[in-house]
């Protein structure tokens, strides 16, 4: 008697009639072509793990155990909904022709191949751990983008509020707004993007201990730094998260980046206290060596004096001080080379 879900399979050419003890069926996707999966779970430990049918035959229970060349048929046919993710909003700008999207895929069969699927086509990231960044030493991401001195320990020290997750940019340390917010199982994932340096990262945070510093991911390096045992998993996970929700573009494109007033700047201008009128200016005093200004005799024609316009005076918080002429200083009379010989002898004339 064979299972519902399981009419049809084979495996090496007979119909599989039974399971493990507490492992059970929950669903049947076609993939590409003539590729299926089919979800399985322990009832007693909730583990899930797939089998990768094609025209009706087992081939293995995971992506990474097929053949070469079985393989290679199903990721190649995964091309239309990866490529331009990968090559777009990973790790860069988005693409129009990312347009082909997945929602009936269980993600336990999803996060096997987009996994696969970048690591076949993308370079290898540079997997480091988080602790490099206690020593807050500079360094050089594979792509050749520097990140100075105690930036990445400051990016891996920020904490999540209720608010816009807002952080220093570890290649420009300009402030940047997270875009979007990526829940991706038991980890939560946010894209950050640097208009000075054009360069996309993200923070990721496991949820299961959400206390511990965040995984940082750099897809155009590619390099990725994290304490979690899952992190090397991270790439694959966002991709295909990309992958199955197709309101991602809308979301990112109308995120703001980071302006002044989300810290505060330019609210001090409210606590200005008014500006208190102060006396009149006391009467101009003439210099003595100024001549005295002739007074124009009675029959001469009237004069109208031209005065250049005064410039505006502008606010100073520092108190408004006299202006008193700088005292004039004297150097004393210079001795020729000779006169310093004398000097220096003990013979200074008197």
């Amino acid at each position: 008697m064979t299972l519902p879900l399981l009419d049809g399979i084979r495996i090496d050419g007979l119909p599989v009639e039974q399971l493990y003890p507490g492992w059970i069926a929950l669903e049947r996707h076609p993939v590409v072509g003539q590729f299926e999966v089919i979800l399985f779970q322990d009832e007693d430990s909730g583990r899930q793990a797939c089998w990768w049918i094609e025209e009706g035959a087992y081939k293995g229970s995971h992506v990474m155990a097929l053949r070469p060349d079985v393989q290679n048929r199903l990721l190649t046919g995964m091309d239309p909904v990866f490529w331009p993710l990968a090559e777009g909003v990973l790790g860069g700008d988005i693409r129009d022709d990312a347009t082909s999207f997945r929602t009936d895929l269980p993600s336990t069969a999803f996060r096997e191949l987009s996994g696969l699927w970048l690591g076949r086509h993308a370079p290898h990231a540079i997997f480091i751990a988080a602790g490099h960044a206690d020593s807050g030493e500079a360094l050089t991401c594979p792509d050749g983008k520097p990140v100075a001195e105690g930036r990445m320990k400051a990016l891996l020290s920020a904490r999540r509020g209720t608010d816009v997750l807002v952080v220093s940019s570890p290649f420009s340390a300009m402030p940047v707004r997270a875009q979007i917010e990526m829940k991706l199982g038991t980890a939560t994932a946010y894209r950050f993007h640097d208009a000075l340096e054009n360069s996309v990262f993200y923070l990721v945070w496991n949820e299961a201990t959400p206390g511990n510093r965040p995984s940082f991911y750099y897809p155009g390096g590619p390099l990725l730094i994290s304490d979690d045992p899952s992190g090397p998993l991270i790439p694959g996970w966002i991709l295909e998260w990309f992958a199955r929700h197709s309101g991602h573009a809308d979301v990112i494109r109308a995120a703001r980046p980071f302006l002044p007033e989300d810290f505060g700047v330019g609210q001090a201008s409210s606590l200005r206290t008014p500006r208190v009128p102060q006396a009149a200016p006391a009467a101009s005093v003439v210099k003595p060596t100024d001549p005295e200004p002739e007074k124009p005799s009675d029959n001469s024609p009237e004069v109208t004096e031209i005065r250049e316009a005064e410039p505006v005076q502008r606010r100073s918080f520092l108190p408004e001080l006299p202006l008193e002429p700088p005292p004039v200083l004297q150097s004393p009379h210079k001795k020729g080379l000779f006169g310093r010989f004398k000097s220096l002898l003990g013979r200074d004339d008197q």
